[in-house]
C-alpha cells in the first residue's frame, strides 16, 4: 500500500498532521531493523511479530486483559463475520491500553495514545489496506490475541473458542480463516 494512500486514509478517520509522525513510526522502525534479510522465514516472522508487539506495548497485556476489554466494549457477542470501524476499533484499543496503565505501577506507565495509534496503523496496513475504515471482528479478535502477551496455552484455547462450534468441534473452514488473516500478521502493509 502506498504511504500518500494510507495518509489519506488516516486523515481521513481523523487523524492530525501532528499524529502522522507518530502513526508512521513504526513503519519507519520496522524498515530500519531490516527484519527482511533474515533468511528463514519462521524467524523472520516471529522478530516481527516480536519488534510488533513489544513497540505496541502489547508484551504487557495478556490474552484475559484482551478478553476482557472485549467484552466490556461488547466485541465478545458480536457475529464474528461483523465489521467494525475504525472508531470503535479506537475504542477496544484504549480500553485495553488504559486499563494496562492501571495495573502498572506508576513508575512504569506507558503512553497509551502512542500505544493505541501505533497499534491501529499497524492493524489497519494489515487488514484495511484499501482504505474501507472497517476490519472484520474475527480478524481484530484472531490478530491481537495472536501478537499479545501471556502464556501460549491461554491464547490458544481462546483462539479454538472462537474457531469451535457449540459443541467445541474445530470448524475447519474458521480454522482455514484463521491461518490465512495470521498470516497477513507479519507483512504488516509494510
Amino acid at each position: 500500500m502506498s504511504m500518500v494512500l494510507y495518509e489519506r486514509m488516516i486523515e481521513d478517520v481523523g487523524g492530525s498532521g501532528d499524529n502522522m509522525a507518530d502513526r508512521r513510526q513504526l513503519f519507519v522502525e520496522m524498515r530500519a531493523q531490516d527484519l527482511d534479510s533474515i533468511r528463514l522465514s519462521t524467524y523472520r516472522t516471529a522478530c516481527k511479530l516480536r519488534f510488533v508487539q513489544k513497540k505496541c506495548n502489547l508484551h504487557l497485556v495478556d490474552i484475559w486483559n484482551v478478553i476482557e476489554a472485549f467484552r466490556e466494549n461488547g466485541i465478545n457477542n458480536m457475529d464474528l463475520s461483523a465489521d467494525l470501524s475504525v472508531a470503535r476499533l479506537e475504542v477496544v484499543l484504549s480500553t485495553i491500553f488504559y486499563q494496562l496503565n492501571k495495573r502498572m505501577p506508576t513508575t512504569h506507565q506507558i503512553n497509551v495514545e502512542h500505544s493505541i495509534s501505533l497499534l491501529l496503523n499497524f492493524l489497519l496496513a494489515s487488514y484495511d489496506p484499501e482504505g474501507h475504515g472497517k476490519i472484520c471482528v474475527f480478524v481484530v479478535k484472531m490478530a491481537i490475541a495472536t501478537i499479545c502477551g501471556g502464556k501460549i496455552l491461554d491464547k490458544l484455547r481462546y483462539i479454538f473458542s472462537q474457531i469451535s462450534d457449540a459443541a467445541g468441534i474445530m470448524v475447519h473452514t474458521q480454522f482455514d480463516q484463521f491461518l490465512r488473516e495470521v498470516l497477513k500478521l507479519p507483512d504488516g502493509g509494510f
